[in-house]
């Protein structure tokens, strides 16, 4: 069996800023806290709580003044004011392109501009750029709620930097067809576009592909719907989620990972596929 690793695979900028400045953190404070998962991924958070991170989901159960990391997803303000107001040392860890969104939302609102956010309403990235634009913004998942909109507004689209770029477009073509006075700014992260490019391009060549990383992470599941509809799939957080049985008469796999999966993580799938094709 032949075994391709996709060449973006492992962690994305973003993510590698955030966990090199996590460690670095940990080896400097021996602890800190943090709302929410810093990054979609179960192994390395878990790895990180060892070392000293408490994960809180109540920005009230931290301790005044102790040390706080913002994920790498961002924070929505009305916690960041709280986190401020409890004089918390805050180390913002935030992916440098969602904190662009920010300044870029801010801005837009300033000036008056109904923001729409197209993006996963769940996402702590889109929760934080919601909290920025506030009553004057919307979340936009799918081409149905569009028809909700009252045309009449000027509106500036952003985008979540792990959205699906096919629905992005499907949701923006829809949009332009009833308004001219739409801004809209892709905000797409452009290492998730090339790792999808990329994905596919790999998914052509083989007659299986493995996609590694959070069951929770939004960049892993749109790689693992997208290569899916090319080639069978599957999608692991690590190689005890593998099922041997699926590589029957497979000869060609491709392991692909989403952003937030750890390189070693990548490379331990590919030993493991390595080992059962010598047995």
């Amino acid at each position: 069996m032949n075994i391709i690793i996709g060449k973006s695979s492992g962690f994305c900028s973003g993510v590698q800023r955030a966990i090199k400045g996590a460690t670095t953190a940990l080896k400097e404070h021996k602890k800190f806290y943090c709302f929410g998962e810093i990054i979609h991924n179960p192994v390395v958070v878990k790895t990180l709580k060892d070392m000293g991170m408490v994960v809180v989901s109540d920005i009230t159960k931290v301790p005044d003044k102790s040390w706080f990391v913002i994920r790498s997803h961002g924070l929505q303000i009305e916690i960041y004011k709280k986190a401020v107001e409890k004089k918390l040392e805050i180390f913002d860890l935030t992916c440098p392109k969602v904190k662009k969104i920010h300044r870029l939302v801010t801005e837009l609102t300033g000036k008056g501009r109904f923001i729409l956010i197209i993006g996963n309403p769940s996402h702590p990235e889109v929760k934080a750029i919601l909290s920025l634009a506030r009553e004057n913004s919307r979340v936009i998942e799918t081409p149905g709620e569009l028809k909700t909109l009252t045309f009449s507004e000027q509106y500036a689209i952003v985008v979540q930097t792990t959205f699906n770029p096919e629905a992005f477009l499907e949701i923006v073509h829809d949009i332009i067809l009833f308004t001219k006075k739409t801004i809209i700014y892709n905000t797409l992260c452009e290492e998730t576009i090339k790792r999808q490019k990329e994905s596919l391009q790999l998914a052509n060549e083989v007659d299986f592909m493995v996609v590694v990383g959070g069951g929770n992470s939004s960049n892993t599941k749109t790689l693992y719907n997208t290569v899916k509809k090319r080639v069978p799939a599957v999608h692991i957080e690590d190689i005890n989620e593998l099922n041997m049985k699926l590589f029957k008469d497979v000869k060609n796999v491709g392991i692909i990972s989403g952003a937030s999966a750890p390189e070693n993580e990548v490379k331990k799938v590919y030993e493991y596929l390595t080992g059962f094709t010598k047995n």
